[in-house]
């Protein structure tokens, strides 16, 4: 028993130490490749930058419609 714990432990701390290393393997060439499309392809400064349209204002409600949609509320919330 004392063998196939140790067994489980050295197994577990193996794959432990591959997913690690797989993973500093990743932010490397994540980094690298970043550096790389930085030297070949900057970002440009020029031009003026994209901006959203105005949202168009919302119209008015006349003060009888205005009326009759707070009427209709507090109906619907009576008959809950």
């Amino acid at each position: 028993m004392n063998d196939l714990l140790a067994q489980g432990v050295q197994l577990m701390v193996l794959g432990m130490g591959v997913v690690l290393a797989f993973l500093l393997i990743l932010v490397a060439v994540m980094t690298g490749l970043s550096a790389l499309v930085q030297c070949f392809a900057p970002e440009t400064t020029g031009g003026k930058p994209a901006t959203a349209p105005a949202p168009e204002p919302a119209p008015r409600v006349s003060p009888h419609i205005r009326a009759a949609i707070q009427d209709a509320i507090r109906q619907h919330r009576a008959q809950r």
